[in-house]
Formats: C-alpha cells, structure tokens, sequence
C-alpha cells in the first residue's frame, strides 16, 4: 500500500544536524529556524561591491569541492537565511572558479605558488575561489579588507596575502594565457557552451508567481506599489525595480533583473503569498490543467506530479484544482519530507498529498489512484536549457549544482537521464484511468525531447489497446506566446534529425535573455470507437440472451468467423471439391429446418 503524508499545522524547524556518509562527508542541508523577517517599506536601494569575505570565500570553496564530487552536500552557512546578495555571490563565485578551472591551475603552475608556499596544498579549493576573485578585481589588491561578520579566519587571511605577493605573476601568467589561447576577451577562455549561457544571463528577469490560495493578485501588486515598485507594460523597456503582469499567465509577474536580492528577502515571499518559481513550471502545470478541465476554471480530478522537486508545481496545480481534487506528488528526498510538508502548510496547499516513494515504484492499479485523470511526468533531466543557474539554485537548492555547472552541451549523464525519462513516461502511459499526460523537461538536447517522445509513439501506435494515448498538438495560444526566435542556443543543437511530424505537436523553446529553455508533449487518451464496443459485447454476450451461454447471434457470429477462414483453406481444392463442401453444408440446414 501506498504511503501518503498529508500536511498537518507543522511548527517552525528545530536546527537540524547534518548527516555524515561513510566517508566522513557532509551530506543533506540543515534547515535553521525560520528567520524573523522585518517588514522594509521601501526598497534596499544601495549598490554594494564584490564582497571580499571570510565566510563567502570559505563556503564558495566548499561548494566547489561539491561541484567537483570531492565531498557530500554541505551544509547550509547561515547567512544564506538573512543576506541574499552574500548568497548568491558565494554561487556565483563557485560556479565562475569551477568554469575557469583549469586557467586557474595553469595560473598556479605557471608561477610556481605551490612550491613557495607548500602548506597550502591542503585548501587548494580555497586558492582557486580566491585566486579567481583576485581575477575579477583585476588582479588589484581590494580597496577595503571587509569581514563583515566581525571575524578573521586566519586561513583565508594567509592565503589571501600570499595571492597579493604573487599577483604581478599572476597578471603576467594570465596574459600569456590569453595569447597562447588566443582569447581576444576574457570569456573565450571558457567553453562555448557556457559563454554563451553567461551572455544569454546578463539580463535575465525574475518569474515570480503570485500564490491565489493566500492572497489576490490585486493586493500583491498594491502592496508592491507601495514598496516602491512600478508597473510597467509587457513591452516597455526596464526601469529600476519594476514588474508586469506576463499576458498569458495570470498569476505571474515578471520583475526586472535589478530586483532579485530584494524580493528574496521580501516579507510576501517568506509567508507565501509570492513564490519564486521559474514560468517554464507553470506554463507546464497550465496546460495539464486546460487539457483535464478546457471549459471550467477548475476541476474535483486528481492529478499525479511524477517527481515533486521543490514543489511549486505541485503548489501551483494545486491552487488551479478546487478544494475536492487532490494533487499527489511522488520520490521526495528522504531529508526533504518535512521541508515539503512545510512549504506546502506555507503555502495553504492543504490538497496536496506527497507520496512517500518514487513514482517507478507505484501501481498504476492501487485504489488511490482511481481519481486520478491527469499527471505531469517531470522526470529529473539535465536542466541543459536553464539559463540564469544561480536563480535556479536559489529556487530549487544547492543539490542541482553539479548538474548545471558542467554546461549545456554536456553529454555524459544523457543515457542515464534519457532511461528514466522513457520509463517514467511508459508507466505514466499505462494508469487506466487517466486521460492526458503531459511531459515537461527543461532540456534542450532531442534525446531528451523530440527522440524520446518519437520512441514512445512508436510503441502506442503498435499497441493493442482500444483507447490508446496518441501525441496531440500543445495549445496554440501557448506555443505562440512563448516562441522566440533571438536565442543564442539554436548553434549548439543539431536539428537535423528531428522527426518533423513530433515537433509540429510538440512546444520547444530554446533559452533566450528573458526566458529558459524547455519542452512540453502533450499525450491523450483517444475514445473508444464504436465498432469496438460492438465486437467485445458480441464476444461477451451481453447483447441479449443467456450471459453465460452466449447469445445465438454471437453463436452466429463465431461459426461465420470459422466458416470464412475454412473457405480460404479451401481454396487451394478444385472446384468441384469446394461446391461439394458448400452444397453439404446446406443440405444438413435444410435437414434441421424440416
């Protein structure tokens, strides 16, 4: 039997401790108590510099070692909860050292640091972070030593006056680099792939969802007003800190790139009346809606998340159904159960259910899911057509780390996510009560999009079943809104064997500055035809007479069937053999008439 948590009235967090593998490694986050938050009237208009921290460079070198598979998850620093702006530039700095790795390194040999200053062999992590910084100052000493946090760490302290005795070498050592590579910009010592996800980022808004279930879009936006914020239209160009309404998703505002620092920290944010989720979710969770109810605003049906995530769209479908449909989302991290459960009392999504298993293990013919009409199959994929990481990590958490980092155009763990995309997608298929199944990932590479879903069509045309699940065309009103043709991405997919009659029907949208790529299938179950329902009565009986017997026009029916096939044996005899057989046939008829 299934295992279902329901959310209760879950209280604030007691601090977790962090789990340690067999290796000794931190592995799983530890949640602090949630932070009091001071409602601010206005909006944190000061510009502050490249922090040059102690805490910021320490967890930027653990993180990477992270990103690096040297060890487990780390936990959390604490001021993650209070400054945003310090949270992101530790991503971001661990994120720009894993790319420019192996300048760095080079950097490092070049100018023999290691053999003045052996000691430092054990924290290479922190050297690289640091030495990068360095990079990103110019290899100029900063104006200010800040420690913010009223406290030195003499590690960080020698390492970082080791790298300014050496940054005349490392100055010299980096434009030799840059000729020998010859980079005419900075950025072209980095791979294609992820230049041009750097490029695509500068300008990337902010997708905030208004929550429906707490509070109407209309006080949002008044209490955005009176923050500070302006409302601007679709079209018009950026101005400091506003948003717009997005045309085709009602709940959505759309805020300007200057804004993100202040709406993490911002008071609709923490009691979940906003929610920062990225609009590819919730253009996926609206079309599974529109396909289950297309002419009512909600629907008593329950829906399946195949994979729960973060849970926003689990969040989002619930505030789309009415209060007597469940959504059931399944596979939560084991040290993530409470946080969902959290979030989703957060929230006010009391109709949503999570499932205390993965999604593969499930039976489709388990009681619970006879209400069941719809279902996302979100599986895990290699998030290739995300543009803004360190957005998508402040929204998801830290474990995708090592999957964004590597870049786009990373094929090595496609096998592996491709196989549980087209298992998840089959056992999706195969629930007999749903109706529409609607596959999303956020991936641009077409064995995971296009080739999967040609696959799987190939499989339900050659099925047996009467109602069959056939690819139908996504929603035009969708496909035109979100369709851009400016993205710096079309070079790095090869579209030549994309099958032609799959993305007509299906919604691919490659990243662009302003939004993310990825892509939707939209899979229903076709109406059993009529012939059908007449041979299986027949068959059955269960057109009159004795059920158990079978009517005499079924009789008929089986010995018409029998007589057909007899005849077509026979017609390799001579004539004359073949009337003899029919003529006997009718002379025993008559015999039983008279």
């Amino acid at each position: 039997m299934v295992e279902i948590l329901r959310p209760t009235a879950i209280g604030r967090l007691e601090e977790l401790g962090v789990n340690q593998d067999s290796s000794g490694a931190s592995i799983g986050v530890s949640i602090d108590p949630q932070p009091q938050f001071e409602e601010v009237n206005t909006i944190q208009r000061t510009k502050r510099l490249l922090p040059y921290n102690h805490r910021v460079m320490l967890a930027a070198s653990v993180y990477l070692e992270y990103i690096q598979g040297q060890r487990g998850l780390p936990p959390q620093p604490s001021y993650f909860k209070t400054d945003p702006y310090l949270m992101r530039q530790t991503y971001k700095l661990a994120l720009g050292t894993f790319h420019y790795i192996q300048v760095i390194e080079d950097l490092l040999l070049d100018t023999y640091f290691y053999s003045s200053y052996v000691q430092f062999r054990q924290c290479q992590s922190l050297v690289a972070v640091m030495l990068y910084n360095l990079k990103l100052l110019g290899f100029k000493a900063p104006r200010a030593y800040q420690c913010e946090f009223g406290e030195t760490v003499r590690e960080v302290q020698e390492v970082h006056e080791a790298l300014l005795r050496f940054k005349t070498k490392f100055h010299a050592a980096f434009a030799r680099c840059r000729i020998k590579c010859n980079a005419y910009q900075e950025d072209q010592l980095m791979s294609n792939d992820i230049r041009i996800r750097y490029k695509s980022c500068v300008s990337t808004p902010r997708h905030v969802r208004v929550n429906s279930l707490r509070r109407n879009k209309d006080q949002v936006i008044m209490t955005l007003e009176n923050r500070g914020y302006t409302k601007i239209a679709p079209l018009e160009p950026w101005t400091p800190f506003s948003f717009y309404c997005d045309p085709l998703l009602e709940q959505l505002l759309v805020f300007s790139p200057d804004s993100k620092d202040d709406l993490t920290n911002f008071a609709l944010v923490h009691d979940g009346s906003l929610l920062l989720q990225d609009k590819s979710t919730v253009v996926a969770a609206s079309i599974l809606h529109n396909m289950i109810s297309p002419n009512g605003p909600s629907s008593n049906d329950d829906v399946i998340v195949t994979d729960i995530g973060t849970g926003n769209a689990a969040c989002y479908l619930a505030a789309l159904q009415s209060k007597e449909g469940s959504v059931l989302a399944f596979g939560p991290a084991p040290d993530a159960t409470e946080k969902l459960l959290t979030k989703s009392d957060t929230l006010n999504a009391s109709n949503v259910h999570i499932v205390n298993e993965p999604f593969l293990q499930s039976s489709c013919k388990d009681k619970i899911f006879k209400g069941v009409r719809g279902i996302l199959c979100n599986p895990p994929s290699s998030l290739s057509g995300v543009v803004d990481i360190v957005e998508l990590v402040v929204e998801e958490g830290e474990k995708i780390l090592p999957a964004v980092a590597k870049g786009p155009c990373d094929t090595a763990s496609l096998p592996r996510y491709v196989t549980t995309q087209y298992l998840t997608l089959k056992h999706a298929l195969s629930f007999p009560k749903v109706s529409c199944v609607v596959f999303f990932t956020r991936s641009i590479h077409p064995q995971e999009c296009e080739h999967l879903v040609r696959k799987v069509c190939d499989e339900l045309s050659e099925s047996s079943d009467d109602s069959p699940f056939r690819l139908v065309p996504v929603d035009s009103a969708v496909r035109e809104s979100v369709l851009t043709n400016d993205s710096f991405y079309h070079p790095l997919v090869n579209m030549k064997n994309i099958p032609t009659d799959i993305s007509s029907k299906c919604l691919r949208v490659m990243p662009t500055a302003e939004l993310g790529g990825f892509f939707v299938a939209t899979f229903q179950r076709m109406a059993v035809k009529s012939s059908t329902i007449l041979e299986r009565a027949l068959e059955k009986g269960t057109l009159g007479g004795d059920p158990s017997k079978g009517s005499s026009s079924a009789k008929k029916h089986k010995k018409n069937k029998k007589a057909a096939k007899k005849l077509k044996g026979d017609s390799a005899m001579d004539p004359t053999t073949a009337s003899m057989i029919k003529v006997r046939g009718k002379s025993r008829k008559s015999a039983k008439r008279k």
